[in-house]
């Protein structure tokens, strides 16, 4: 058989039907229906009958378009109105009564109490066939949800209508204050009065989350025990026999400030200069750092810093150092500082030699703050004799004869020949007995190893080597001022001028300080008052030596010089756009110029290359956002971590020392 065509076309079977799985009513106009997934099926249709009605009502819905065939009949749950006309009144303290009116066909209604602001509290759920219910175990000062619900022939209560229902409470107090006594460190807490409330308490909440509080029936009470430095927030709970409520009025105040912390002192042996420090604390106005010594004696220093300089310090004492902060509440005194100043200088210093003896005998008057004593003879050939003690006086032994012992300092002795004389001898005598002498053939001679700032008498012997002649008359004179020991100089960071401190002060004359370059350019400040006294405008970049130098009128004596360090300066000059431009200096000022007229440039001076006393560098920047990132380094540069890309930063560098930054 030969086949001429063929036709041929496709068709689609109808989809199979689709099975309803679940139903559930949302609500009393509303039903949520799920089924399952069929192959083939584009679009779903359901249907909806409503059963016992008269006519009965069909419901459709249209999900897709194409027809497939009908699964077989589901009941839904019944939906039920909920009931109306709830009325809820209260019958005691703890009771009340909930009353609906009927919903048809309904004979089983569901009532649910909650706690409405106890939501992990479990509800209580009652049902019944009538259409009220007495609801009892109600807690005082509390808001309930009371729910009504109609339920079907399957048990299933359908939505609910809700009532709230509040039971006894009383009012909270309106205003609250705090009036916090400086003194006495109790925080006094008032109030309104509370129609109906029997007791009170106020809580104090600090930033912690720590709290304090105190009780009463009145409408004041005194909270104790409050931490220094805190920021208390207080509010106050109104309570009855059966309630208490809180209220929303608070109040904020301060404590005093915390008493400065980590109190230190510096001090060297060698100067009468006392460095206290401390911790600055928040809210202070200034300082007051007091130093006692162990007579009595009191000293003030009043600062803005968390620094004072006690720059004249008696020897030999025993001082207690203490600060405490100034503001509107003083805070309390810090810890004590103890330093024991250097002993003072023994007094009536007499030294004499036994004829038949290697041995010198040495006295004096005790010194305050000694503990023990040294004595040191030096020779005319540089060799040193010594010895120690705990009393007032010592013997330095070994010391061959003929030695000529003294201390360094010297004068020249003049005089006119005596005839037969060959050679002179000139002997000068202090007011303690001790003498030196010097001899020459002719009419002067230079008698070292003189005290300085002492008063000595001077006269002259000649001789033919047979016989001495008498002593000249005899003349007075004083060696040079002793030059000031123990000089400091103290850079003051924030206003860049020096303080100059140093030892040896006299009643009377004049004491200059004098700083000086490498360039010999020199700047300088007196004193006759004090053992201090203060340079400013001191040129960056530099460093310096200082020397002081004590005139009594006669003679001038220079200490021995120090060195010290200033600092160095990058202006930044910058109107928000473009690039900023620099110009360095080593003085408090440089020029800039090409600026564009008629704009507003922000200028900010910093020191951060060539700062010869720097010892390292701390860079930050800080985003518009304020994210912040630092790195630190003793060279000029260094990366920044963890820049936020798309941020603005603003970058600013310091330099430190051991001292300032």
């Amino acid at each position: 058989m030969n086949i001429v065509c063929t036709d041929v076309k496709e068709t689609i079977t109808v989809p199979a039907a689709a099975q309803i799985t679940s139903s559930r009513a949302l609500s009393s106009t509303s039903i949520r229906l799920e089924w399952s997934s069929v192959i083939g099926a584009d679009s779903y249709i359901l249907f909806v009958v409503e059963l016992f009605g008269s006519p009965p009502k069909s419901y459709s819905q249209t999900f897709t378009t194409l027809n497939g065939q009908i699964n077989e009949v589901y009941f839904l749950l019944e939906v039920l109105q909920p009931p109306t006309g709830l009325t809820l009144i209260s019958t005691g303290r703890s009771t009340a009564k909930i009353t609906w009116s009927p919903v048809s066909k309904v004979l089983l209604y569901q009532v649910t109490v909650r706690d409405k602001y106890n939501p992990s509290k479990a509800p209580v759920i009652r049902n019944t066939s009538a259409t009220y219910m007495e609801i009892v175990n109600l807690e005082s000062c509390s808001t309930y949800t009371v729910g009504v619900s109609s339920v079907n022939i399957f048990l299933l209560p359908g939505e609910a209508s809700n009532v709230m229902h509040t039971t006894s409470s009383i009012d909270p107090v309106t205003t609250v204050s705090v009036d916090y006594s400086c003194s006495s460190g109790l925080a006094t807490v008032t109030w309104d009065l509370v129609f109906g409330a029997n007791m009170y308490r106020a809580v104090a909440v600090d930033s912690t989350g720590g709290s304090l509080n105190c009780t009463s029936s009145s409408t004041s009470c005194r909270i104790p025990m409050l931490k220094c430095g805190e920021k208390y927030q207080v509010h106050v709970t109104a309570i009855s026999n059966d309630c208490e409520i809180t209220s929303n009025a608070t109040f904020l105040f301060e404590t005093v400030p915390c008493a400065p912390a980590n109190p230190t002192t510096s001090h060297k042996c060698s100067s009468n200069v006392i460095v206290f420090s401390w911790d600055h604390t928040n809210k202070t106005f200034y300082y007051e750092a007091m130093a006692v010594d162990n007579t009595g004696k009191t000293t003030a220093c009043r600062t803005e810093d968390n620094a004072c300089f006690f720059t004249n310090t008696d020897c030999g004492q025993f001082y207690t150092f203490t600060v405490y902060a100034v503001s509107e509440c003083n805070s309390e005194v810090s810890k004590p500082e103890f330093v024991s100043t250097s002993p003072c200088l023994p007094s009536n210093v007499m030294t004499g030699a036994g004829c038949h003896s290697d041995m010198l005998i040495t006295t004096w008057d005790s010194a305050a703050g000694a503990l023990s004593y040294t004595v040191e003879a030096r020779d005319n050939t540089g060799e040193t004799y010594n010895c120690t003690t705990s009393s007032n006086s010592c013997a330095v032994n070994g010391v061959p004869c003929g030695e000529h012992l003294s201390v360094q300092d010297s004068a020249t002795v003049t005089w006119t020949t005596s005839i037969g004389a060959i050679f002179y001898i000139a002997v000068a005598e202090d007011g303690n007995g001790n003498s030196h002498s010097c001899n020459s053939m002719g009419t002067n001679c230079l008698i070292k190893g003189l005290r300085c700032g002492q008063n000595y008498t001077a006269s002259v012997i000649g001789t033919n080597l047979e016989c001495n002649s008498s002593a000249s008359n005899e003349v007075t004179f004083t060696t040079a001022p002793c030059p000031p020991t123990n000089v400091e100089a103290f850079r003051v960071c924030p206003s860049n001028h020096a303080l100059i401190v140093w030892q040896n002060h006299q009643p009377t004359g004049v004491y200059t300080a004098t700083i000086e370059d490498q360039s010999r350019a020199q700047l300088t400040c007196t004193s006759n008052a004090v053992n201090n006294c203060k340079i400013p405008s001191l040129v960056c970049g530099k460093t310096y030596n200082v020397t002081v130098t004590y005139n009594d009128g006669n003679c001038p004596s220079t200490s021995t010089p120090i060195t010290m360090d200033s600092e160095n300066y990058t202006t930044m000059i910058s109107r928000g756009v473009g690039q900023p431009v620099y110009c360095n200096s080593t003085e408090t000022q440089c020029t800039m110029g090409g600026l564009s007229c008629g704009s507003s440039y922000a200028v900010t001076v910093f020191s951060v290359s060539g700062t010869d006393s720097a010892k390292y560098y701390t860079a930050v920047a800080v985003s518009d956002g304020g994210h912040r990132s630092e790195c630190t380094t003793n060279a000029t540069s260094c990366s920044l971590p963890g820049l936020h890309c798309g941020e603005v930063y603003t970058i600013g560098a310091s330099g430190a020392d051991d001292n300032c930054a």
